[in-house]
């Protein structure tokens, strides 16, 4: 049954990402690193909790002190309470987003499940992503780690594939083994 109207292509581009996550899992496995949250993620949630927990208990309170403050007031008030909650869910949204994900690269290509897969004929080019002090946690003061950024330049729309955004970084030993695999399938390494 073929699908029709404007979501189709949606949908093809996922059967497509699964048939060629099949295809690359049948080759050997040479690399699997779990991704892994940074951004203080630990004290971040026990903050956030406890900011929406106080907020459950005393909401009759709050509610008192809303309703005795002028419209404008109210609306800044309300705002900020709604900016806590959407900060609390982003931050759970993001932790659980990546918790369990894992980068799978075999002798074929790679993916990460169900979220991105590509062969290594068409990658044209990767760029290692080092952290600088900028991108220090605020909460631990250490460096996120050194990611990839891998590019397929080729067809109508490139595409970029930024592994930092799913929580996948290396170690020194894993950036040797990719960028063996690179050389070895003529990828180039393009400057930082």
């Amino acid at each position: 049954m073929k699908r029709k109207g404007h979501l189709a292509g949606m949908f093809k581009g996922n059967e497509e990402n699964k048939l060629k996550i099949e295809e690359i899992r049948l080759s050997p496995e040479l690399l699997r690193i779990n991704a892994r949250y940074t951004g203080g993620g630990g004290l971040a949630k026990i903050i956030l909790i406890l900011i929406v927990f106080l907020s459950l208990v005393f909401y009759k309170d709050i509610i008192y002190v809303i309703k005795d403050k002028e419209p404008d007031e109210q609306l800044v008030l309300v705002s900020i309470a709604v900016l806590f909650l959407a900060a609390f869910f982003f931050t759970l949204y993001k932790m659980n987003r990546n918790s369990g994900k894992f980068l799978i690269v075999t002798e074929k290509g790679f993916f990460i499940e169900s979220e991105i897969a590509e062969i290594w004929k068409e990658i044209d080019e990767y760029k290692w992503i080092v952290p600088s002090e900028v991108n220090k946690d605020i909460f631990t003061g250490q460096k996120e780690g050194t990611s990839l950024m891998l590019f397929n330049n080729k067809g109508t729309w490139p595409k970029t594939f930024d592994l930092m955004s799913y929580c996948i970084y290396f170690t020194s030993d894993q950036m040797q083994q990719i960028d063996n695999i690179c050389q070895r399938w003529g990828v180039q390494k393009t400057g930082c």
